[in-house]
Order: C-alpha cells, then structure tokens, then sequence
C-alpha cells in the first residue's frame, strides 16, 4: 500500500545515564562511529592496501529540558566541573516504541556540558559525551 513505511518512530525514544532516567529528551544524536584504517602500502606495491585498525564509538549528544527532578542527573552529568577524574558512566538508549524498538547501551564520559535561557523559552541543557569502549547495538 503506497504511503505506509516500516520506519521506526521516535516516539517513545528513552535514555538513561548511569542508571538514572533523563526525562524530557528534545533531540539525541549518536555521531561520529567509525572504524579507523592502517595504510599497509609498500614501495612495491602499484595501488594502495588498508588493513582495518581501532573502532571509534563515536559521541552521543542530547538536548534536554531541564527539570527540578534532574538535580540526581547533575550530579552524574557534571563531570566536567568535578575537582576528582571524572569516570566512566553506562548509558542505554532505547528508540522508538514498544515492538519496534532498537537498543545501543554502552560507556561514556562527560565531554561538554551547557545550559540555555532565553526569553519567552523553557530552561534548556545541552550534554555530549564521549563514547569509550564497544557500544552494544541490539
């Protein structure tokens, strides 16, 4: 039938970070997974040979609006402004809704942390994190 599509929604989209559900998700990007190449190219050789190298998980970066129930989010998020290393946290991100839903899960880091107020607007937070080590896709 001309029109329907199998595409998974965002509706219903959830993360949590370290065990601790974000709730009011505006946006959510995961960039940047790439896999790295070794150039293996001799003198001898008349074209150029790759072999494949490190994967690079990537970043995941959200928007959210922020709450007076995140006050535990910030404690875990704001890694950037602690005066100890910052560690590694799990996130799980699930897409779409029930039945049609596909999963990443993994750990991350903290990397850049922004808040934004604007007139006539909600109170908004920008995070983006450092994915480190395999992402689980499922």
């Amino acid at each position: 039938m001309p029109g329907i599509t199998a595409a998974v929604p965002t509706f219903g989209t959830t993360i949590t970070f370290n065990a601790v559900a974000v709730a009011e998700v505006l946006s959510l990007n995961i960039d940047g997974l790439k896999l790295n190449t070794i150039d293996v190219t001799t003198l001898a050789d008349r074209h150029r040979k790759f072999v494949a190298g490190l994967i690079d998980s990537g970043t995941i970066s959200m928007e959210v609006n922020i709450l007076s129930a995140h006050s535990a989010l910030w404690d875990q998020l704001d890694d950037t402004a602690a005066s100890t290393a910052p560690s590694a946290k799990s996130f799980a991100l699930t897409f779409g809704a029930s039945g049609t839903t596909h999963t990443a899960s993994g750990n991350c880091f903290v990397t850049d942390f922004s808040v934004k107020a604007g007139m006539d607007s909600a109170l908004t937070a920008s995070f983006t994190m450092k994915i480190t080590g395999a992402v689980t896709l499922a």
